[in-house]
């Protein structure tokens, strides 16, 4: 069982440029509003239970929350993370705290653009992580660095022109990767599968609008 901590309680609200972190509560009809919006939308995580979350908001657009979709749709990094830990993307830090408390976890380095996420977040991090300031697109790690974790979660919606990006950022830290290690992106896998789909049915692609982080 994986345990997050309630991350309102975790990362006080503050602002710092165009950065802000957000606690906002849902309360039972909103609650309610989700699940039948989660029922309308299967497969989405678009249910939202009652109570206290932070939101992570940049240049006045939503990039994370520590809602259910955010928990479910990184379940695999920290389900396998273990020995060294490379992660692009702080955001409110929230997969960090499962990761560190897992015994075969030595170690947990985030690479993260922003100053200002870095100034708001960085100073609620557990123990073992260290963060970085650095755009993962073009930070390169010490000399003989390996990593037996690598994962790349730097996106605020999910739409397949992510995926240029993330087949970069493979080929330029495949190098980097220990061998027998894992590396993968936020919704990979959906991504691949919705880009089957659209090259099979163009219209697909035409009409569908992204999705977003809930929150």
């Amino acid at each position: 069982m994986i345990t997050y901590p309630r991350m309102a309680d975790v990362i006080p609200e503050g602002i710092s440029g165009n950065v802000k972190i957000e606690h906002f509560e849902v309360d039972k009809t909103a609650a309610d509003f989700t699940r039948l919006r989660a029922a309308l939308n299967p497969g989405r995580d678009e249910y939202v239970p009652e109570g206290k979350y932070a939101r992570l908001v940049v240049g006045g657009a939503t990039m994370m929350t520590d809602t259910l979709m955010e928990k479910s749709s990184n379940r695999a990094v920290v389900l396998i993370s273990s020995g060294h830990v490379l992660i692009a993307g702080l955001g409110l830090g929230m997969i960090l705290w499962p990761i560190s408390d897992k015994e075969r976890v030595l170690s947990v380095t985030v690479v993260e653009k922003s100053p200002d996420v870095v100034k708001l977040v960085a100073p609620h991090v557990p123990k073992k992580v260290t963060v970085v300031e650095g755009d993962i697109f073009e930070w390169t790690p010490a000399k003989g660095a390996k990593y037996d974790t690598i994962y790349f979660d730097i996106w605020p919606s999910i739409t397949t022109g992510n995926l240029e990006g993330m087949a970069k950022l493979h080929r330029r830290f495949g190098r980097f990767k220990a061998e027998g290690g894992w590396m993968d992106s936020w919704q990979r896998d959906h991504l691949l599968r919705q880009q089957r789909r659209e090259r099979r049915d163009p219209w697909r692609g035409m009409v569908r609008c992204g999705g977003h982080r809930v929150g």
